[in-house]
């Protein structure tokens, strides 16, 4: 666990650099470059670019990651600070899961699963493209011109492991199709259309061809392909897609199961110790959920007293806005006491956002958009559909999970860092920031933000979800 610390200490080089130290600072300039060029990683590594979803990528990188680790490997520890011996390690465990991913490539879905694919970032990518020059016009059309190659790219990767009856389950090509038409609506409609404050800033002589251009490009290029993606999807695919579910299915996969909970947790636990972990959790977290109930003086089960929730409207938003407003009400009540628990914040402030509609199907809640170079907020950007049972229960732990003291304060922090390293301060590893999520909830209550027991019961209903899917997730796989 140390070596995802985000290490408030400097990273400390000696002027009489070691020649372990001056080959880890090779690495680590290398590694930034490469950052910065290819627009890498959820943090964001440099200008926009579109994803290079190709086979012959994962295997340059794995070509790569091989001669870094072997560089890492031939370190002497105690040549190096203690921080340097940090930064090494977290550099080796990038590169040996660059090899993983090519060794099981050929069934991986990560190209077009919601939660995992570069798809969900291209709107935000976007956004943050220079657009006040005809040289900004070209590359902006370019870039559109490149989303009908994408869309193509991606059905010919379905293609490929649909012949080695490699395929999707049923289940989850009926979140993809909604998630992908949500890139094929109507020009006018496009997430890639910008907005007209945008529009604006470009030269009056461009102005109008651009318009014209880019509204020609999506629809007839960017349209057409995503359509013709999502109805390979739900026509011919859907047809020979199994009906069972999880990586065991495929050949290797419990292999690349087991290699994808050691790059989620960083550690060498197996799909079975996780298994046993939730359902220990659930069963503690269960207990707890029914002496709330107890104290609410609630003599039914537990189903009855969902049901009631469930009909209670004061859980339940009107409209998609409403339910933002209720995340930055428990937002505004926690940011006052902060000081009390940290020493210093983040300079981005962050706030929360509805997620863009057209995605909200193949999306059980929202996400966290990091702050970029257009937009230094950070937002949350919420899930608002489906408000008859989109419960504000756990509005208060979601908001403090997400923003202060959560993902927002976090990343934020690593982001603005002056002594960590460029790669670390825009790498995440999943058990680090969902655990700071949850550690920055549960330090919420200390702060006394769960007075209410309903508030109370929100954060034992998310931490339940949340400790079911190490059970579920694990069991289907």
């Amino acid at each position: 666990m140390i070596s995802l610390l985000l290490a408030a200490v400097p990273l400390l080089i000696a002027t009489d650099s070691t020649p372990s130290a001056k080959t880890l600072a090779r690495l680590l300039a290398e590694q930034e470059q490469r950052m910065k060029s290819e627009g890498q990683g959820l943090l964001g590594g440099g200008a926009p670019q579109m994803p290079d979803l190709s086979t012959a990528r994962v295997v340059r990188n794995a070509d790569r990651a091989r001669a870094v680790v072997n560089a890492l490997d031939a370190l002497v520890p105690k040549d190096l600070t203690a921080d340097e011996w940090i930064t090494s390690r977290i550099l080796r465990f990038e590169h040996v899961a660059a090899i993983e991913e090519a060794r099981y490539h050929a069934i991986s879905f990560a190209f077009i699963t919601p939660y995992q694919s570069p798809l969900s970032a291209l709107p935000g990518t976007f956004a943050q493209l220079p657009l006040s020059s005809r040289q900004d016009a070209d590359r902006y059309l370019a870039m559109v011109d490149s989303l009908a190659v994408l869309a193509d790219t991606i059905r010919g990767k379905l293609e490929e492991r649909r012949a080695r009856k490699v395929l999707l389950p049923k289940d989850e090509i009926r979140l993809i199709v909604p998630f992908v038409r949500g890139f094929a609506p109507p020009a006018a409609q496009s997430p890639f259309l910008p907005s007209p404050g945008r529009l604006a800033r470009l030269p009056e002589d461009v102005r109008a061809t651009f318009a014209t251009a880019l509204g020609s490009r999506l629809e007839s290029r960017v349209r057409a392909s995503f359509e013709k993606l999502a109805t390979y999807l739900e026509g011919p695919y859907l047809a020979e897609a199994p009906t069972t579910v999880g990586l065991s299915q495929y050949p290797d996969g419990a292999s690349y199961y087991r290699a994808l909970v050691r790059r989620s947790t960083t550690m060498d636990v197996t799909p079975e110790q996780v298994h046993a972990i939730g359902l220990a959790e659930v069963a503690r977290i269960d207990s707890a959920m029914a002496a709330i109930r107890r104290e609410l003086g609630f003599t039914g089960t537990k189903a009855e007293f969902h049901a009631q929730l469930a009909r209670d409207p004061r859980f339940f938003a009107k409209v998609p806005e409403e339910f933002g407003e209720k995340l930055m009400y428990h937002d505004a009540r926690i940011r006052p006491r902060v000081a009390e628990m940290f020493s210093s914040v983040p300079r981005a402030l962050g706030d929360v956002r509805r997620l863009d509609p057209r995605l909200e199907a193949s999306m059980t809640f929202g996400y966290y958009q990091v702050p970029t170079p257009t937009d230094s907020m950070g937002h949350y950007m919420y899930n608002g559909s489906n408000l008859p049972e989109r419960s504000m229960l756990g509005a208060a732990s979601l908001v403090f999970h997400e923003l202060v003291p959560g993902h927002h304060f976090q990343i934020a922090t690593q982001r603005e860092s002056t002594t960590l390293p460029y790669f670390r301060q825009r790498t995440t590893h999943t058990v680090f920031t969902e655990g700071w999520g949850e550690y920055a909830a549960s330090l919420a209550g200390e702060l006394g933000m769960y007075s209410d027991p309903y508030d109370r019961y929100g954060r034992l209903a998310m931490d339940i979800f949340l400790s079911c899917r190490l059970v579920v997730d694990t069991g289907m796989n």
